[in-house]
């Protein structure tokens, strides 16, 4: 049997990994205090992040995005829904100000928090790039470059950056 053969046969349906058994591919921002990433689909994913030490998590996903696996029902849970490329709505001062806030309550009184979006690209990034601008006391640009060095993926989208500049300088 060829390389190209070999290479066919690897790419077929029967000998990729089911969904079920992927693991959650996330990224810690602060060690130890949160990490971010795509939304858990299946419950093997919740175990997986309860086994590596998570007990919260924080959503920025509308609630009819959630249509996967249930967050156990042990966690500490918030959310905060914030608009995405798909601009269900304008993103507000208010909500991304509350986003920011109660994310960093949660990961105050419950470290090891799970942050996440839909697909852990823009939103849960943005709300990462507030709370290491608040935690470290650093500009914006540099928070991007901060979550963007652990989580390479991370892409917010640009007028939400400048609205995430306004809110840190008011909060």
């Amino acid at each position: 049997m060829g390389l190209i053969d070999r290479l066919l046969k690897q790419a077929t349906p029967t000998n990729r990994q089911p969904k079920e058994s992927r693991p959650l591919l996330y990224s810690w921002i602060l060690t130890g205090k949160f990490a971010i990433g795509p939304m858990p689909q299946t419950e093997e994913q919740w175990l997986q992040l309860e086994q590596a030490g998570f007990r919260s998590r924080f959503s920025c996903c509308y609630l009819e995005e959630e249509i996967f696996a249930a967050v156990p029902s042990s966690w500490q849970s918030d959310r905060v829904s914030l608009p995405d490329h798909r601009r269900q709505e304008e993103m507000k001062q208010v909500q991304l100000t509350t986003a920011v806030l109660h994310a960093e309550k949660l990961i105050n009184s419950h470290p090891a928090t799970y942050l996440h979006c839909f697909a852990g690209i823009e939103r849960s990034p943005l709300i990462a790039m507030g709370l290491v601008a608040r935690s470290e006391k650093i500009d914006i640009l540099s928070a991007l470059d901060r979550v963007r060095l652990c989580h390479p993926a991370a892409s917010p989208i640009f007028s939400d950056l400048d609205q995430l500049e306004q809110v840190l300088k008011l909060i």
